[in-house]
């Protein structure tokens, strides 16, 4: 499923930016559908009925209820208390209002080209005279007209309609929006939103299927041939490199087809769950039923991975993904792989590092093998963070080939070819055959490089192991002992192989991060810097003294004012100067906003060390597509409403006296 998400979203990304601008372009000059002449030939072929884009919140009542869990978990009851006095003292408790419907925007797609979109506001009203009255407190005035059920709402400096429909007033936004955009059938958005309303706090749903199949059409065909023009190949541009770049794009044009025509909708969700004591963040693929798109996302989650034995939930990061790829995305990487395959042999030819490799050479085997696992389809990987014999930090990760003793003998013979470069010289000290397990041979990189910091977190000499076994591609960034550590998790799976036991299937893609370790690490790496940074300084200090002593010093100045480069500082420019550019800079202004971020960080990590620190992502199936969702645990509801509370008070976020009565009302 996550290969499949990939290729429709991620890779599709410029495209859906593309839409996304179609979608928010309200910053052109508004060009008004029925402005367009009927037979224009630059009219689409119609608007959809529904609206394109939601941007729903769950009704008034619903937020002070998780305003109010915010800010108790938070320990600062009083900010809840302090937003119900201004809703009753200024906003008179919302009267007039529904508090218990959605609230939000919607946006259409008018028909013509360019299809700038049109946004209205739409808001729950029980009761338009006491809705009125309260609107009325700011300097406008409501004017009702002749046409039931319109109004206009008349301020000092612009006026604008509105007309109630179906138990809401419907506002056109933008400056000085054209009265015909609330012409429209609207549908009743309590309906058409109750489940997106229910489901979620606040949600952003992009709803594809309401823009009519012509009108879908038109629209790829001038994304398409915009595009195809810039596959074509480019002066000198080699041919497997060209290969590579033209899969890439047409892989591309593929899923932004199937996001046009067989996507459903697209919702971005956030639910703040007092229930669960978490923050759900929820991003939803609803397909078409019966299209291509559904048929890859259901059958994308077929394959357990191999490595579930070895997942820890209660890691530092713990990542497993294990999908099947798409007929259509393993025929593009299998034509990929050919244009790799030119681009190996061309770049061994022109750096002069022996004979170009063939079909029946060790690299030739090795690609031959990385396409077999390809073709094969298993995407299959995991990673994870360990603590090694001596409490350093190793990050493990393993991925799933066929034919790795192939892939081994290619990398040899890579690796022999580039031992002498310069380049990998520079980067560190190689060493071909470091070691075998369990019928994996490793090859380990020890960096040039070793910053205190790095060492301080991963321990002495820290480098890259690589090792490659017939059916495992496995490797470590570590120190001295992480290969031992890589060889204990080995050991592991062999013998969860050997004898297996039910275990829990995780999501086919898993993971999980418990920050407070990752906070501890950076820590570390600080203290090490700083420390590092404090030698540096001394040192400096010694040899400037030093150089002070042995050096003359020059006559005084007239007025007994030091000369240039005798006496003060080191390097003659006074008092203070040796500083001078590595204080803060920015004015008041900048300097306080970097006081609040340094208090809203130390809040941030104190409130972690309290507990609830997990970060936990996953992708699963539903009904209709698949849900990828991002959990944080009470943890960061707390900084939440801690940042609020800070903000608003000005003080250091510390959590409230619980003696201390709340403000009265």
């Amino acid at each position: 499923m996550r290969s499949f998400l990939k290729a429709t979203l991620l890779r599709t990304l410029p495209y859906l930016l593309l839409l996304a601008a179609v979608s928010f372009g309200s910053l052109l000059p508004h060009v008004s559908a029925q402005d367009e002449a009927p037979n224009s030939p630059l009219s689409l072929i119609q608007e959809g009925t529904r609206p394109l884009l939601t941007i729903t919140f769950s009704g008034a009542d619903r937020f002070l209820k998780k305003s109010q869990y915010i800010f108790d978990a938070a320990e600062h009851p009083s900010v809840h208390q302090q937003l119900q006095d201004f809703l009753k003292s200024t906003l008179n408790d919302l009267e007039g209002f529904n508090r218990e419907k959605p609230f939000g925007i919607m946006g259409y797609l008018p028909v013509a080209i360019p299809p700038l979109p049109e946004f209205v506001a739409f808001v729950p009203v029980d009761s338009v005279e006491a809705a009125t009255k309260l609107v009325e407190k700011a300097p406008v005035v409501i004017r009702k007209e002749d046409e039931e059920g319109r109004y206009e709402v008349i301020g000092p400096n612009r006026t604008f309609p509105i007309v109630m429909k179906n138990g809401y007033a419907i506002v056109p936004l933008g400056n000085n929006p054209d009265a015909k955009i609330l012409d429209r059938e609207f549908p009743d958005p309590s309906q058409l939103l109750a489940g997106q309303a229910q489901q979620f706090d606040a949600s952003v749903r992009l709803d594809v299927e309401s823009i009519p199949v012509a009108t879908r059409t038109l629209l790829y065909g001038l994304i398409n041939s915009g595009i195809s023009t810039q596959l074509q190949q480019r002066d000198g541009e080699p041919e497997g490199a060209y290969r590579i770049r033209r899969v890439e794009g047409e892989r591309g044009l593929a899923a932004l087809k199937m996001l046009f025509m067989d996507c459903q909708k697209l919702t971005f969700g956030v639910d703040i769950s007092e229930e669960e004591q978490s923050v759900n963040i929820d991003f939803i693929v609803d397909a078409i039923k019966g299209s291509q798109m559904l048929k890859e996302i259901f059958s994308s989650t077929d394959r357990p991975s191999q490595f579930i034995p070895l997942l820890d939930d209660n890691a530092a990061v713990s990542l497993s993904m294990s999908t099947l790829m798409a007929d259509r995305e393993k025929e593009a990487y299998g034509e990929m792989m050919e244009g790799f395959r030119m681009e190996v042999a061309r770049l061994i030819e022109e750096n002069s590092l022996g004979p170009a490799p063939d079909e029946n050479s060790p690299i030739g085997q090795a690609l031959s093998a990385i396409q077999k696992t390809l073709q094969e389809g298993h995407m299959d990987v995991f990673a994870q963070f360990y603590r090694d014999s001596a409490g350093k930090l190793a990050i493990v990760w393993a991925g799933r080939v066929q034919d790795g003793d192939a892939i081994n003998s290619g990398a040899m013979d890579l690796l022999t070819r580039l031992k002498d470069i310069e380049v990998l010289k520079q980067a560190g000290e190689m060493q071909i055959g470091a070691g075998e397990h369990l019928g994996v041979t490793f090859h380990r990189l020890k960096f040039a490089i070793q910053p205190a910091e790095a060492t301080a977190v991963f321990g002495d000499n820290v480098g890259l192991t690589l090792g490659m076994g017939s059916t495992a591609i496995w490797g470590v960034i570590g120190g001295e002992e992480s290969l031992a550590t890589l060889k204990g998790v080995m050991d592991k799976l062999e013998a969860a192989t050997q004898s297996p036991t039910d275990v829990r299937t995780p999501p086919s893609f898993r993971v999980i991060v418990n920050v407070n370790q990752l906070v501890e690490m950076a820590e570390t790496a600080q203290v090490a810097s700083a420390s590092r940074r404090a030698e540096r300084e001394a040192a400096a200090g010694a040899e400037a003294a030093i150089d002070l002593q042995i050096g003359s010093s020059p006559a005084p100045a007239p007025g007994g004012a030091p000369a240039p480069g005798g006496t003060g500082t080191p390097s003659g420019r006074g008092p203070g100067a040796a500083g001078r550019g590595r204080g803060f800079r920015g004015g008041p202004n900048a300097a306080r906003m970097a006081e609040r971020a340094q208090q809203g960080g130390r809040i941030a990590r104190e409130t972690l060390k309290e507990g609830d620190d997990r970060i936990e992502i996953d992708t699963r199936l539903t009904e209709t597509g698949a849900r990828s969702r991002v959990r944080l645990e009470q943890g960061f509801v707390k900084i939440f409403g801690r940042l609020v509370a800070n903000a608003l008070g000005g003080g250091d976020g510390e959590p409230e006296d619980s003696t201390t009565p709340p403000p009265a009302n």
